[in-house]
């Protein structure tokens, strides 16, 4: 009996695998599919940050009533910790010291407070912690819950924001960073603002007479604004912008001692609403642009606005479309002003 075999003629077996033109058209098919879908994806990660930003902005909200219910009192914007009242301290020696800022109060009510047992703020100044390694160390580990995940132009977490200590010798920057500054005046930064936190304030919950839902105590402030799309040379200082703001953020400890008004000193940890300030400006290029953006909040890459804590612990997103008179409304604890407008 004989055997028949029979076997796939070998054109046959060709045809089975993918010509070039249909593996084009499937990698093609494949593309398409991948560019309709990071768009959703990026959404998706950004509305991550968003919430985990908008959770950050809550602890830090907790930990300001934490310290009001343990005080009586928010804590102070800053400590004046040495030297006059005037209007400038002078520009090195004692004046380039660090003053504790509304930052450094809160920690013992956060989950920092390993941190401020090692800074002993009770009995050493912000300039005598940083002149001792051991505190030094201390401040300058990042640390996320003053750090919005959407802002990823300062990766290190560690400000640009250099200090001196009281010879005038200058130790450097690298402090942690803050993307989160307090509300200090609703035009620009000031020893003795209309908001909640300036030099040696002790605000009360009662002296909130515009009503704590109504009143901002914290806002955002991005390192480097990338969504202004603009290039010039800025008039003020004749720096060269092209297509970013650098704003700087702020400081988690201290501010400066130097000029402890309007762009230096008070800005490194509070903030207010100049004169070509907003939500993510300014965008375009005025008199001291990096300076403005710096003094300002809230600023952040948040697509479309950037987020406040209210005074009473809540958290809001504003738009970017929120008028600077609002926001200077807001900012006010007590000047009866009613909100008009949309925010």
């Amino acid at each position: 009996m004989m055997a028949y075999f029979y076997s796939m003629p070998a054109r046959r077996q060709r045809d089975a695998a993918f010509t070039l033109i249909e593996l084009l058209v499937v990698i093609a098919i494949i593309g398409v599919l991948v560019g309709l879908l990071l768009p959703a994806v990026q959404t998706a990660r950004e509305a991550a940050r968003r919430t985990s930003c908008s959770n950050n902005l809550k602890q830090l909200g907790l930990g300001l009533h934490n310290y009001e219910s343990a005080k009586g009192k928010f804590p102070p914007g800053f400590e004046r910790e040495y030297g006059s009242a005037t209007t400038n301290d002078g520009t090195s020696g004692a004046g380039s010291q660090g003053n504790w800022a509304w930052g450094a109060f809160i920690l013992p009510y956060m989950e920092y407070a390993t941190v401020a047992e090692t800074l002993e703020m009770t009995s050493t100044t912000c300039a005598e912690a940083m002149a001792n390694a051991t505190k030094a160390a201390a401040m300058k580990n990042r640390m996320p819950g003053f750090l919005c995940p959407s802002d990823a132009s300062r990766p290190t977490g560690l400000t640009e924001i250099w200090f001196a200590d009281a010879s005038g010798t200058n130790i450097g920057s690298g402090w942690a960073m803050s993307n989160y500054v307090a509300a200090n005046h609703s035009t620009d930064t000031a020893r003795n603002g209309n908001g909640m936190f300036f030099m040696d304030s002790e605000v009360k919950i009662k002296d909130i007479t515009d009503g704590t839902t109504k009143t901002i105590a914290l806002g955002e402030r991005v390192y480097r604004m990338f969504n202004n799309a603009f290039t010039g040379t800025d008039p003020g200082n004749s720096q060269t912008l092209s297509g970013s703001i650098r704003s700087q953020a702020g400081c988690v400890f201290c501010v400066r001692g130097t000029r402890q008004q309007s762009s230096w000193g008070i800005r490194d940890g509070l903030g207010g609403m100049p004169t070509g300030g907003g939500i993510n400006k300014p965008s375009s290029v005025i008199s001291y642009t990096e300076s403005v953006s710096a003094r300002s909040f809230c600023s952040s890459n948040h697509p479309g606005g950037a987020q406040c804590t209210m005074a009473d612990g809540s958290t809001r997103f504003f738009s970017e479309s929120v008028s600077l008179g609002v926001m200077r409304t807001l900012i006010a604890i007590a000047d009866g002003q009613p909100v008009s407008g949309d925010y």
